[in-house]
């Protein structure tokens, strides 16, 4: 390479490099609060701010969109002199910290996506002056009850909160208890301490204070998705507190909604049913994506386009879903990764009468084509296909509980089997293994390794034999090449060798 051309290259992994960093850099250090302000907001001639852009911290659990935030002596505050009209898509993206969006009444615009994956996100309220927008126990809907925008990912959180808050017990939601604690302690610090290390050794879980503190406040707290941790009894000096999982979390969608937004329900692996209501004709792009505890789906007349990756990932749905003829688009990888088993009932004739995307059913990652889909059926036929099933598996069901409860005979039976095992495991099977194991290494590296001392003189001793017998047999051979006769050989003249007497 010339000269010329390594000082180009040079220069040019010099600026790749002050890019990248530059970029790194730019990414750590973006504000908490991102707002650009527009003439002519996506051309409808109107001013004001748009919100685009929040990176969060553990101290921002609560946001309010309804006027600009400015860093003012280090602290961010907000300027009530002007109003925010928008938020665009992807505004808060994975966030790990917020649980309450509050929404002003100056909001006009919120794009598809705006929210996407707040994994603490509890409810989003909606200023009752808003004439756009309007939520419903924490759900955002458009105002006119026409369109739900956003479902949050931790509602359920939301619900047993209220629960909590009106009678002191979980009612409205299903719980799956995973773990008990009893703690005990003649303080709150001491309380804290014990139980905290009590949730480290049973699941490694890092519990803090201030979730301790909202713990003892309310009555219940959640870490993390669907997890809850719930006081059920408490004195002065103990705490029986108990770990559970949210575990039938379902939700319906109002009558009178016309359409699901892309991304509406979004990960939202903790809902076991969704009910869409008959007015929905519409549901957008990934609006049900990865809804892992989905099984429960009826998709009803009138509707008219199902979006790309509606309901990829949705693995627990199964048996048959029935799709009325009144759909005219399935968009690509609608029901994606969904179970292989799950069949579809098409209201249609033939695949002539509605436009299909590519992939769009389910399918093994080893079957190049997916089963063909069942042809002109009714919802009555799909009904019924999946009544037997699930009473089908409902017996099953009811078998396996029973044989996975042995009576006493059986366990003690199955005790003694076990018990069997390990004397045969320890007096046969290890010793064999160890002696094969020591064998082995002995061929690879030292042939008196784990020997006495009385073994390694044996071992000595006898290697010095077969030595001896060595040297003689090749001192032999060489006095023969020499001319002299080996020993007990015969002659030409019939006389032996000098082993003759």
């Amino acid at each position: 390479m010339s000269k010329g051309k390594k000082i180009i290259f040079v220069l040019f992994l010099l600026i790749f490099i002050s890019a990248s960093v530059y970029m790194s850099f730019n990414m750590i250090s973006r504000p908490t609060y991102e707002f650009k302000y527009t003439e002519d907001y996506g051309g409808t001639g109107e001013k004001g701010y748009v919100f685009d852009g929040f990176n969060g911290n553990t101290s921002i659990t609560d946001v309010y969109i309804d006027h600009p935030y400015e860093k003012v002596n280090g602290e961010w505050v907000q300027d009530k002199s002007k109003d925010v009209i928008a938020v665009d898509s992807y505004t808060f993206v994975a966030d790990e910290y917020v649980k309450y969006i509050h929404i002003g009444p100056t909001v006009k615009h919120i794009k598809n996506e705006a929210f996407v994956y707040c994994k603490q996100l509890r409810a989003v309220y909606v200023d009752a002056a808003n004439p756009y927008f309007t939520d419903v126990d924490g759900v955002l809907y458009t105002k006119d009850m026409k369109e739900i925008i956003l479902y949050p990912i931790c509602r359920c959180t939301h619900i047993i909160y209220e629960d909590m808050e009106k009678s002191g017990e979980i009612t409205n939601i299903g719980l799956d208890v995973k773990e008990e604690y009893e703690v005990t302690g003649s303080s709150a610090d001491e309380l804290f301490a014990d139980l905290r290390s009590q949730i480290r050794q049973t699941n490694g879980d890092d519990f803090t204070r201030p979730l301790f503190d909202e713990m003892l406040e309310k009555g219940v707290t959640a870490p993390y998705i669907g997890t809850y941790y719930i006081i059920k009894e408490k004195t002065d000096s103990s705490l029986k507190v108990e770990k559970a999982w949210s575990c039938d979390e379902k939700y319906t969608i109002p009558e009178g909604i016309e359409k699901i937004a892309a991304k509406a329900f979004y990960k939202c692996d903790r809902l076991v049913e969704i009910n869409i209501p008959s007015t929905v004709k519409s549901i957008g792009n990934m609006a049900f994506f990865k809804c892992y505890g989905t099984s429960l789906l009826t998709l009803p007349d009138g509707l008219e386009t199902i979006g790309n990756d509606a309901f990829s990932y949705c693995e627990n749905m199964r048996y048959a879903v029935f799709i009325p003829e009144s759909v005219k688009k399935i968009g690509h990888h609608a029901f994606y990764k969904c179970s292989n088993d799950l069949l579809y009932y098409m209201g249609h004739k033939d695949e002539s009468e509605i436009d299909l995307g590519g992939r769009w059913q389910a399918r093994s990652d080893n079957s190049f084509r997916a089963d063909k889909p069942l042809w002109g059926k009714t919802r009555e036929e799909c009904n019924k296909y999946n009544e037997e099933l699930y009473e089908r598996d409902r017996i099953e069901a009811e078998k396996a509980q029973a044989n996975a409860q042995p009576s006493a005979s059986s366990a003690s039976a199955g005790e003694i089997n076990t018990t069997y095992v390990k004397i045969i495991m320890i007096f046969f099977f290890i010793p064999g293994f160890i002696f094969i194991g020591l064998q082995v290494i002995r061929a690879l590296f030292k042939e008196d390794f784990l020997m006495t001392k009385k073994g390694k003189e044996k071992l000595a001793k006898r290697k010095e034999e077969q030595e001896m017998i060595h040297r003689m047999y090749v001192e032999g051979g060489a006095e023969a090449a020499d001319g002299g006769a080996q020993p007990g050989v015969t002659d030409e003249n019939g006389e032996g060798g000098e082993n003759d007497e």
